[in-house]
């Protein structure tokens, strides 16, 4: 069984008025029991919604969030936490960045470290923030 955490950018993407085809395919491809998303992306995403001015928008927003359609219902129970593996792993991959030279963004470490902790593999968009770090899979360029 592969599990999958869901990069922010997976769900953002997803949620759009015309979301990729492609990563539509490859999300009902597969079971929902091994999708997940971290903490740390319902924060970047609760971020973003209070970042909106107060209005529709921002109401709308709030509603998906905490609605039936939103992460927090349909990823429930598969809410993966920065925790003390986590924050080991964190630490771990923060310091092999600056031993090697190429520090990394400690924000979207957070993902690789929750990934590393719970044997994931990153679903994401942005595959240079993973390279070399974690295993990853762009689902957009997924070949079938």
């Amino acid at each position: 069984m592969t599990r999958y955490l869901l990069d922010t950018n997976v769900i953002s993407e997803v949620t759009r008025r015309e979301p990729s085809a492609a990563l539509l395919d490859w999300l009902e491809q597969q079971p929902r029991a091994n999708l997940f998303v971290a903490t740390f992306t319902l924060a970047e995403i609760k971020r973003g919604i209070l970042a909106q001015p107060f209005g529709r928008k921002r109401r709308e927003l709030e509603n998906w969030f905490n609605g039936s359609d939103g992460p927090l219902a349909l990823f429930q129970g598969r809410i993966l936490a920065f925790d003390e593996t986590a924050a080991d792993e964190w630490a771990r991959i923060m310091a092999e960045g600056s031993r090697s030279g190429r520090p990394r963004s400690g924000l979207d470490m957070i993902v690789a470290a929750t990934t590393a902790a719970n044997h994931c593999i990153v679903a994401t968009l942005n595959e240079r923030h993973f390279r070399g770090v974690v295993d990853f899979i762009n689902p957009v360029r997924v070949t079938s």
